[in-house]
């Protein structure tokens, strides 16, 4: 079955520092090594969408949301769904997933138009992340990515004990401002569409009969916080 297409020129030739710093990366050696080519390759350097990572970070968002949800389904027994679907939403986060990509260096090895300001700091990095896991996936199977994921993600970058005790409830703040403000917040469901073959949920934040702030996210709990931080920032608000 072909995953690549064709055109994949290697650009990780075996013993090249390029090679060298993926291998340390993932911690083994890959087999497939166009796979991990397309894996980083955005839709800059190549707007055709079986040429670039699109594809392999759909995949591999599901199979890490695979590997995070048997990880807390082991770690909290006793625990009901919502809290499970929390912490894993939690630590699955586009900003979250980024700054780990950043500080694992995906950013060096990836093929983007670095001439796009907008872009070297946007959140492509996590998503090629994804993609890098839907890689692992195909190449290696499912076992050497939970160990990937475990070894090169959770251990290092993810406090899971920490991410419990948080706050996370800025929706709820921003509703108690606006009520000792005299002030109207809504959140509004502004559009749900697919994107990439994923349901997207746009939310705007209302504040008396003006949206100040949207989001976008796979849910709506997620989109509605990031919207109302992203409305607490716009505020100036200090809560």
């Amino acid at each position: 079955m072909r995953f690549v297409p064709d055109f994949i020129a290697q650009f990780f030739t075996s013993g090249s520092p390029l090679y060298k710093e993926l291998q340390n990366m993932i911690g083994f050696t890959p087999g497939n090594i166009a796979l991990y080519e397309l894996a980083l390759c955005h839709r800059s350097n190549n707007s055709n969408t079986t040429e670039n990572n699109e594809r392999l970070e759909f995949l591999g968002d599901a199979i890490l949301g695979a590997i995070i949800g048997e990880h807390l389904f082991v770690k909290y027994p006793t625990r009901d769904e919502g809290y499970l679907t929390d912490m894993r939403t939690k630590i699955v986060n586009r900003k979250t997933l980024n700054q780990i990509a950043l500080k694992i260096g995906l950013k060096s090895i990836m093929k983007f138009n670095e001439q796009d300001y907008y872009l070297r700091d946007s959140l492509i990095f996590g998503n090629a992340l994804e993609a890098l896991i839907g890689a692992i996936y195909i190449d290696k199977g499912y076992g050497r990515t939970r160990s990937f994921v475990r070894k090169r993600i959770l251990l290092p970058f993810v406090d899971i004990e920490l991410l419990e005790s948080l706050e996370v409830n800025t929706k709820n703040k921003l509703i108690g401002w606006a009520g000792k403000q005299g002030r109207k917040i809504e959140f509004i469901l502004l559009e749900e569409k697919l994107e990439r073959g994923r349901k997207k949920f746009v939310v705007g934040v209302q504040l008396d009969d003006e949206i100040i702030a949207s989001s976008t996210a796979g849910n709506k709990k997620e989109a509605s916080k990031n919207a109302a931080e992203e409305a607490i920032k716009l505020l100036d608000m200090t809560l």
